[in-house]
Order: C-alpha cells, then sequence, then structure tokens
C-alpha cells in the first residue's frame, strides 16, 4: 500500500507540475521525490477526529443518480481517495476556548480524479482548529476510473492511466491550464457541491458556534480551481467572506466580483499556475482595492500541503492566519 502512494502521490504532483509552460524553471527532481516519499507517511501522524461527517445531500447527489459505484482509497489512512460517488462534509470544530466563530471550508486537490484527503484536507483542518478556526473538509465527487471497457474500477494501475489521461488532456489545451480544469468532464460536479457545502455550514452555524457572515472557502490545485470557482460564481447564501488559494489562479480575463471578499494567495515559485494565472488574480483584487496577499515560495514544489517539509513554504498557514486577522475575518487576539 504504501508504494501505491508514493506512486499516487507523485502521480498528481507531475500531473500539474509537468505542465509547465516552456522556459520556465523545471522543478528539482530531488526536491519532488523527497515531498512525495514524505507524503506516504503521513498516515502515521497524529490526527484530529472529525465531529461529524454529514451527507451534502439527502439522496443521490444531483446529476449522479445513477452512480453506483463505492469510493476507493489509498493509504491506511485514506491519504488518497478516488471514485467519489457520495460528497460529504467533515466537521472539524476548535476547542471551546479557542473557538473565534469564523469557519472555512477545506477543498482538497488531485486533478478531479482523486482527493488528497490528508495533506490537502484533514491535517488542514487540524492546522485551522489549533488557530480557532472550525474547519470543514469537503468529499467532492471526482471523475470516475474506469477500465479498458469502460467499467468503473478501483484498480490502482487504472487510476494511473486516468489520470496521465487527464495530464494529457491539461498538456495539449490551447486555452491555458485552469480552462482546461474547467473544460473537464466531471469538473463541475466539485463546484456544485462546494456550493451546496457553503450552504450546509451557513445552515448549521448556530449549532457549531459559527458566524454567518465569517465563512470561507479555501482549496488546493483542482481545490483551488473549485475555490476560484465559488469565489467568482455564488449565491447571496453561498458567497464565501474569505478565500484562500494554494498552488491555484484563475483565466487571464479574471475580474473580482463587485462582493469580492479577501484573498490570500500562495504558491511555488515555479509552479504549474505561476507566474500568469495567480499574478492575475492578484491584480484583479488589488485593482478593485480589495484586501489581497500574495506569498511565493521559492524552494517548494506543488502539493506541499499542510504537511512539513522543512521549507519556508511551511508558513503558510500561519501567513494566512495573520491575513485573515488583518483583513477582520478572524478577530485580533
Amino acid at each position: 500500500m504504501k508504494r501505491e502512494l508514493v506512486i499516487l502521490t507523485a502521480l498528481v504532483a507531475l500531473t500539474f507540475s509537468s505542465c509547465q509552460q516552456a522556459g520556465e524553471q523545471a522543478t528539482a527532481p530531488s526536491d519532488s521525490v523527497e515531498l512525495v516519499m514524505n507524503a506516504a507517511t503521513i498516515g502515521t501522524a497524529a490526527k484530529m477526529e472529525p465531529t461529524e461527517v454529514l451527507k451534502l445531500y439527502d439522496g443521490p447527489a444531483p446529476g449522479t443518480e445513477s452512480w453506483s459505484h463505492h469510493e476507493a482509497q489509498i493509504g491506511e489512512a485514506g491519504e488518497v481517495l478516488f471514485n467519489v460517488s457520495e460528497p460529504t462534509l467533515a466537521v472539524y470544530l476548535p476547542e471551546p476556548e479557542k473557538a473565534t466563530g469564523s469557519a472555512m471550508l477545506v477543498c482538497p486537490g488531485g486533478g478531479f480524479t482523486i482527493l488528497s484527503y490528508v495533506n490537502e484536507g484533514t491535517l488542514v483542518a487540524q492546522e485551522l482548529c489549533k488557530r480557532g478556526v472550525a474547519a470543514f473538509v469537503l468529499k467532492y465527487r471526482t471523475t470516475p476510473v474506469t477500465d479498458e471497457e469502460g467499467k468503473i474500477t478501483d484498480n490502482p494501475q487504472q487510476l494511473v492511466k486516468t489520470m496521465t489521461w487527464i495530464n494529457e488532456v491539461i498538456q495539449n489545451s490551447q486555452t491555458g491550464l485552469v480552462q482546461a480544469c474547467l473544460d473537464l468532464e466531471y469538473s463541475h460536479l466539485a463546484f456544485e457541491d462546494a456550493d451546496r457545502a457553503m450552504n450546509l455550514i451557513r445552515e448549521n452555524a448556530a449549532k457549531w458556534g459559527i458566524r454567518t457572515d465569517k465563512v470561507g472557502i479555501m482549496g488546493f490545485s483542482a481545490g483551488a480551481v473549485t475555490s476560484m470557482y465559488q469565489v467568482l460564481h455564488h449565491t447571496e447564501s453561498s458567497r464565501p467572506d474569505f478565500a484562500g488559494i494554494v498552488y491555484g489562479g484563475w483565466t487571464s480575463d479574471v475580474a473580482a466580483p463587485k462582493d469580492a471578499m479577501p484573498l490570500f494567495l500562495c504558491s511555488p515559485v515555479n509552479d504549474v499556475f505561476q507566474p500568469e494565472e495567480t499574478i492575475d488574480v492578484f491584480k484583479a483584487w488589488r485593482t478593485a482595492k480589495v484586501p489581497v496577499e500574495l506569498h511565493y515560495y521559492s524552494d517548494s514544489v506543488h502539493g506541499y500541503g499542510a504537511m512539513p517539509t522543512g521549507k519556508s513554504s511551511d508558513l503558510w498557514v500561519e501567513e494566512m492566519y495573520r491575513f485573515m486577522q488583518d483583513a477582520g475575518f478572524v478577530e485580533h487576539r
């Protein structure tokens, strides 16, 4: 299992980092290997258990009512999930004496095919709770992995083939990486699940001790695209009050919406989303005079998540938290 997790973690990173534009500096192979090997031991770290796990919908998720396949995982602690057909929301609440009343919906990444559920989900929730911010980890629907006959399978080798295919689709796109993600057949399911999750959090805010005007969203990679979609396309009840975009961005024509919220961006200097996608978002928010902060990390690679790497990117959670305070999303203490 550990070997399979290493392979899949590497594949996730390569699915995006191999799409770098010509002329950009390549990620150091040794750093990528070290990150992948470290990811294989995530499951051995002490973890915080969710207060509860809710289904997003009362019945079958709309649009995929015919799906009957079961979710699969790689890693003893479910570090990597795939074939997700039943979206859920895992609730993580801080200790009462630390609670700030603010909350974040956390969207893991994985090319809309897998979810890096621990490194970009539960570990992030744990870090937020330490700082008094309630966290809700979204398990959104993913692209089904199929075999040569078109049947859904939990075979890791077929998962590798599916991820490789998505990599090729993104690489061959003439419209840019983010647009390629938007054009994937099943990416819209993640957007729909995120919107539903935002509403669900607000509907239960009193139960969880959360302020309805302090509900934000954040995501990583594909989860960052999902978060940016929510930032740009939402209703009054599902509008994020804050957004954190970790190694992600948007298309070049991005503009801050009229009800734009404070936005935190961070990414490796040489990440696949660099420089245009992330910089364009930063410029759009700065032009709109909405609070925004951007951090680049020179010696890190795509997929660092909340796992300690010994690099400066390990500081991103604290940097985002400080910006949350500066922007008024979390009260100074």
